[in-house]
């Protein structure tokens, strides 16, 4: 008899299927639960090893094998580290199901009672919904979708078909395409899809995305081969699944219209990344092709091995820019770069590449520039916009390899005339490379208001819309645009009526936003006369002139992750030495507080030894992350200390969580400062040095921490997702996220009234600061200095110079009594 292993994230889950299976067989069947994992804090997951033993244990008593049944994710992944671990013969009796849990263990229990073979087992779980909605259609009015209800056929031999109507709203696009393809290479099995008298292999994402499959269209799916049936069952499964898509993404059989027509009123939005207004044409900027010259090979076999090798670079680096936007975009907006690694993993366009290489003996370069050319003109080709516009992806994804074979760098921006960028991404080098006189504004595919691109734009003052997803199948090289960076608005095909309402407000922005440069040269002082400092945040020296021109007193906040990021190596300490030397200078005297180097898994540097992590905001990041690379760090203090020893800088360590973490940085960096004095260099007998206050242990221990360090400045937006337990990138808990929570505020009071009774200053330099509407709010909850983004001091100075600290206090006792962020904001109105 086949027995039964059910793995799922949580335990009570899967042993309320067991116990459901079980008394529908009656005890018959050997059946185990592998659910969650044995930490009682954090008990959702799975385990691998607890899967292994399960497998084990049922293997030995089911002769006729084992039926792994799984919910998602992480349990497949579990699954299939299980089998490794498992000697081969019982390894070759194990199954992987791709049934629904419930419904899936029910009908396999209860086939497994009767004798069924392994094989039919899984068959009988993989159609186990089609029975619940078939019982449930006279109720629900829903109907079977064809591919579900349709019996597979088994011709001679082992070739079984079945077909499928396609209910995606988009067809077999990308992402869709690239589910079926994942499915599909897991068997053995030949497996085709048939359209319109057209063919094309389900392994391959170019073959299937170019039969140009779309919504209401019926495909057919043939397999040939040792495992057909199980393969059919799962592509009947994933379609069941909307090929993985949600079900706001599947509709009736419809023909779908582009939702942006020309002349029309079609708009794409994203999060609101820097205010301000832009109307004019699109800069739109694709990865740019390196030049390739076509020349004579003799050594094929090495030649090839180039291509591989640079394929699999490709893959490499694209697999890193998705765990990266992942932490920072989120995973639907790193799905696309999934999509470019199947492109690129794709044997067709390879073997087509080693072909011409082979043929033609030519250089590897030009063969694949000859591949990707002529698959994106075939995309090109297509009757359906979205497809067509594929052949960005192609080129995209594709002159990755090509700069792989030839060792030239990406192209940066550079514009003839004013215009508004748009790109998939963009990132901060490419930002802070561009001439601000020239850019109107940004849009981009991908990314938040808290992205590098995000703050950047910030910085430079110029109006950007982050995040729209795909914008460039509505808009074109040229095109005549309009943003709104205040609600986070794009519109792709403006009428004139609504070029000239942007383009008034823009001349208003524009004029407020001179107006406010002027009045940002002056102190701000409360109207009874207390003087606080605003300072400015910035990334490379070339942001500090921006912001004493915006009236900034200061530099609260120098990233110094901006300085290692978008290289092949770390900046060595003459580089750095440099760096913080030059924006000290640029700010005239005034005091620069630099940040030491504060990266992690959340924001992972490609030549470091960036740690992959469950949940990297809660592991190996800012200081922890240089305490364990001390050669790294050493680097960074020596050139951060002798640069203080010449200019009013000022040291920062980010995430600090407590006094014995403080304590071993300090005497890590007395080290540094005895080492450099034994070498004859002049170092300052005191040098300030403080810490981020953004993880809540901080806030507990802050009177403590006060004793052994000169001053705080609170990072809000850390400190927000901590207190609150919120990922400030995940969309679904954005509203639980808020920085003005009471909860959140009353860490921000209780740190200021540490620094106060330790007699040292306290700063605010998160994203909180740079809200002048709650400037009122901050200074009455005790803080001296705020730091911001350049264009936003002005309207802060200016929040400022309009309230008395009597007032200031008493909106503050109000806000900490309230119950959520939103009352709070009702009072700051």
């Amino acid at each position: 008899m086949v027995g039964l292993v059910i793995v799922s994230h949580s335990q009570t889950l899967a042993q309320g299927v067991l116990e459901l299976a079980e008394q529908m067989t009656r005890g018959s069947v050997v059946m185990e639960a592998a659910g969650g994992i044995d930490d009682p804090d954090n008990p959702i997951g799975t385990d691998p090893m607890k899967v292994m033993m399960a497998i084990e244990s049922v293997a030995a008593q089911s002769e006729d094998g084992v039926l792994i049944i799984m919910d998602l994710g992480s349990a497949l992944m579990s699954a299939e580290t299980a089998l490794d671990f498992l000697p081969d013969e019982v390894k070759e009796k194990v199954l992987l199901c791709s049934a629904p849990i419930v419904e899936g263990t029910m009908a396999a229990a209860v086939q497994a009672s009767v004798g069924a073979s392994l094989k039919e087992v899984s068959a009988e779980a993989g159609a186990a919904l089609n029975v619940k909605i078939e019982q449930l259609a006279p109720i629900t009015g829903e109907s079977v979708a064809p591919a579900v209800a349709v019996e597979l056929e088994e011709s001679e031999g082992e070739e079984i078909s079945v077909e499928l109507l396609v209910l995606n709203k988009m067809g077999l696009h990308a992402r869709p395409a690239a589910n079926l393809v994942a499915e599909a290479g897991k068997f053995q099995s030949a497996i085709r899809i048939h359209k319109d008298g057209k063919s094309a292999s389900a392994k391959s994402i170019n073959q299937v995305a170019l039969l140009s499959v779309k919504n209401g269209e019926t495909i057919t799916v043939i397999s040939t081969g040792p495992d057909s049936s199980q393969a059919i069952e799962a592509i009947i499964a994933l379609h069941a699944d909307n090929f993985g898509e949600r079900e706001e993404d599947v509709v009736e059989a419809i023909k779908v219209v582009p939702s942006c027509q020309v002349g029309g009123e079609g708009f794409v939005t994203g999060a609101p990344a820097s205010s301000g207004y832009a109307v004019g044409p699109v800069y739109a900027h694709l990865a740019s092709l390196p030049e390739v010259e076509k020349s004579s090979v003799s050594d094929i076999e090495n030649e090839i091995k180039r291509l591989d090798q640079a394929i699999d670079r490709a893959i490499a680096d694209l697999h890193d820019l998705q765990r990266d936007t992942e932490k920072t975009a989120g995973k639907a907006n790193a799905a696309i770069f999934e999509v470019h690694g199947l492109i690129l993993a794709d044997k067709d366009m390879r073997d087509k590449a080693a072909s011409i290489i082979s043929d033609e003996k030519v250089n590897a370069d030009f063969a694949w520039l000859q591949v990707i050319n002529n698959m994106a003109e075939q995309y090109r080709e297509l009757s359906d916009e979205y497809m067509q516009a594929r052949a960005a992806d192609i080129m995209d994804c594709g002159g990755r390899v090509l700069r792989v074979l030839t060792g030239a760098e990406e192209q940066g921006i550079t514009l003839e005339r004013d215009s508004i960028i748009v790109a998939h991404d963009l990132t901060p080098s490419d930002v802070a490379g561009m001439d601000p006189e020239r850019v109107l504004g940004i849009v981009t595919e991908i990314g938040g208001a808290t992205s590098h691109a995000a703050i950047l734009s910030r910085s430079m003052g110029i109006p950007a819309v982050i995040g729209t997803g795909d914008c460039f199948q509505q808009i074109a090289n040229g095109q005549i645009i309009a943003l709104d960076g205040f609600a986070g608005t794009v519109w792709t095909a403006p009428d004139r009526t609504k070029l000239d309402e942007i383009s008034v407000k823009r001349d208003k922005w524009v004029t407020e936003r001179e107006q406010a440069k002027a009045k940002g040269a002056a102190p701000a002082k409360t109207v009874d006369g207390t003087e606080i400092m605003v300072m400015g945040n910035i990334g490379t020296p070339a942001d500090a002139p921006r912001v004493l021109e915006y009236g900034a007193e200061g530099v609260g906040l120098f990233r110094t992750e901006f300085l290692f990021q978008d290289r092949d190596q770390e900046p060595d300490e003459q580089e750095q030495f440099k760096a913080y030397t030059e924006a000290a200078k640029a700010m005239k005297g005034n005091p620069v507080i630099i940040r030491t180097l504060d990266i992690g898994g959340d924001k992972p540097v490609k030549y470091l030894d960036t740690p992959v992590e469950e949940n990297p905001f809660l592991g190996e990041r800012g200081v922890r992350f240089c305490m364990a690379r001390p050669e790294l760090f050493r680097t960074q203090l020596r050139a951060l200390l002798r640069a203080a020893s010449e200019e009013n800088i000022l040291i920062m360590f980010p995430m600090i969580s407590g006094v014995e973490e403080l304590e071993g940085v300090l005497a890590f960096q007395e080290e540094v400062r005895q080492g450099l004095l034994s070498e004859g260099v002049k170092v300052a007998d005191k040098i300030k040095t403080g810490i981020m206050i953004e993880v809540p242990s901080a806030v507990a221990e802050a009177e403590k921490l006060g004793k052994i360090c000169d001053f705080f400045s609170i990072g809000t937006n850390d400190l927000t997702q901590y207190v609150m337990a919120a990922d400030r990138g995940n969309k679904s808990v954005a509203k639980i996220c808020d920085s003005l929570n009471p909860a959140v505020l009353r860490m921000v009071k209780m740190t200021c009234e540490a620094a106060a009774a330790n007699k040292i200053e306290v700063g605010m330099c998160g994203e909180l600061a740079g809200n002048p509407s709650a400037s009122a709010l901050l200074l009455g909850l005790g803080l001296d200095e705020l730091s911001m983004s350049g264009p936003s001091i002005p309207e802060v100075k200016e929040a400022i110079r309009a309230v008395s600290m009597e007032d200031c206090r008493a909106l503050a006792e109000k806000a900490l009594a309230v119950k959520s962020g939103d009352e709070v904001r009702e009072l700051l109105k």
